[in-house]
């Protein structure tokens, strides 16, 4: 069964709607209730774990590889050699190379080895609560279950899956918090995962997603670079005016590899850099989140470009060019433009996104003016902004009623604006008892 899609019985046990149902829990131990710490591989599956992390870092070395080997085309072949006749060139070409050669590999390195953010120990269901949900009877007591579980350990979320129910991976036991996916090849939920990249060996998730960017960023400068700098010898070793012997065979390649990563990596660079501005993650683009109003809303976490950025790059514009930690929250909660009180990063965590709401109502007063006409006024009390519209008379001393024609622009939950119609009626003869407005 794919995860998310749907759910159903197995032998007396319902599945979860966001994956497969493991083995029940048969003999809870005392220690149980921890979580992360996995039992210690036997010696016949070692040597084949060991293989597997080779070949997943192989692509790392690949990188690796070919960036010291650009080193050496670079520095020695083209700067030293090729160069010799401009030393202004060669002081010039020097500091700038050397400078993005050090940003690449810094921020490649932090994009390896910073962890992407994995979801704590109290968010992980304790055994007797996983024993409850594999008890459940039916989807909804299932549901109902893990709702109360999760009340009760405080995992407060706006995300949901698409029956509607809080989100739960089956194969971690935790609730996951919004934003969060579970990811295969780590084997663990993953804070605002983006996706698990093979080139950097680990998953792109809320803690190194700053990084990253910064990996593709500098790369694309390293590789235009070296492109931009390197193309008139180039095409000089071409015509045979320049001579350096076999240093320029490596310029001529360095000059080809820099342009066909600068190609690759172009496209992948500027749509990462729209899902910044939209504030959505790979997976997210591909299948918007469901909210607790199960509604699909692409949009739902975005609060305009620029603060879109600064949730990545954090508030200190001095700390955006360096692959240092400053992005903003803690991974587990985020403004959503769906919460109308959400519009600022110094609200992140510190609301549940609930909004108070009151009945929106319209009082009408009656004035009795000197020629026994009675004018009214609207007084209105609502939660959402919204402007009246009236006209229409009463007269007391005749007994005709002119009915009042009133309109009122609401908001609605959604943040739309809906004309609705105000109706009055009134009560008693001979006398004016203030109408009762029914908002239709």
């Amino acid at each position: 069964m794919s995860g998310g899609e749907g759910s159903g019985r197995l032998g007396n046990v319902i599945t979860n709607p966001e994956g497969e149902l493991p083995p029940p829990v048969t003999s809870p131990g005392p220690h149980s209730s921890q979580r992360g710490a996995k039992n210690p591989p036997n010696l016949l599956r070692r040597p084949c774990m060991y293989l597997a992390c080779f070949v997943k870092s192989l692509p790392v070395f690949f990188i690796s590889g070919i960036v010291g080997w650009s080193y050496y085309a670079y520095v020695i072949a083209l700067i030293l050699y090729a160069m010799i006749d401009n030393p202004i060139e060669q002081v010039l070409c020097g500091i700038v190379y050397h400078y993005l050669f050090l940003m690449f590999f810094w921020s490649y390195g932090m994009t390896i080895f910073t962890p992407p953010g994995r979801v704590p120990d109290n968010w992980h269901l304790s055994r007797h609560a996983t024993a409850a949900l594999s008890a459940a009877k039916s989807e909804e007591e299932w549901k109902d279950t893990l709702g109360k579980v999760g009340n009760k350990m405080g995992c407060n979320t706006k995300q949901r899956s698409v029956q509607g129910a809080l989100r739960y991976c089956e194969k971690c036991e935790c609730i996951k918090p919004d934003r969060a996916h579970h990811c295969s090849v780590c084997e663990q939920c993953i804070l605002k995962m983006d996706h698990h990249c093979p080139w950097v060996n680990n998953c792109v998730g809320f803690r190194n997603y700053k990084f990253f960017m910064l990996f593709l960023c500098y790369a694309l400068l390293y590789c235009i670079f070296i492109a931009a700098t390197s193309a008139r010898y180039f095409v000089r070793f071409w015509s045979d005016s320049l001579s350096i012997g076999t240093s320029k065979y490596h310029i001529i390649f360095v000059f080809l590899v820099s342009v066909l990563f600068t190609i690759s990596i172009f496209s992948l660079f500027w749509y990462h850099v729209y899902l910044v501005t939209q504030n959505r993650s790979t997976l997210e683009q591909f299948r918007a989140p469901v909210f607790e109003d199960q509604a699909t809303d692409k949009e739902g976490w975005s609060l305009g470009s620029f603060n879109n950025f600064k949730e990545v790059f954090g508030m200190n514009p001095l700390l955006w060019p360096f692959p240092v930690s400053s992005s903003v929250g803690d991974g587990l909660s985020f403004p959503h433009s769906r919460a109308k009180q959400f519009n600022n990063y110094h609200s992140i965590g510190n609301s549940d996104g609930r909004v108070a709401e009151t009945p929106t109502r319209t009082l009408v007063n009656p004035i009795i003016s000197g020629g026994g006409q009675v004018s009214t006024s609207h007084t209105i009390h609502s939660s959402h902004a919204s402007s009246v519209q009236q006209s229409g008379n009463i007269s007391a001393l005749s007994g005709n009623v002119t009915p009042l024609s009133a309109t009122e622009v609401v908001l609605d939950t959604n943040g739309h604006a809906k004309t609705v119609s105000v109706h009055p009626s009134v009560h008693g003869l001979g006398g004016v008892v203030p109408s009762e407005v029914v908002i239709q």
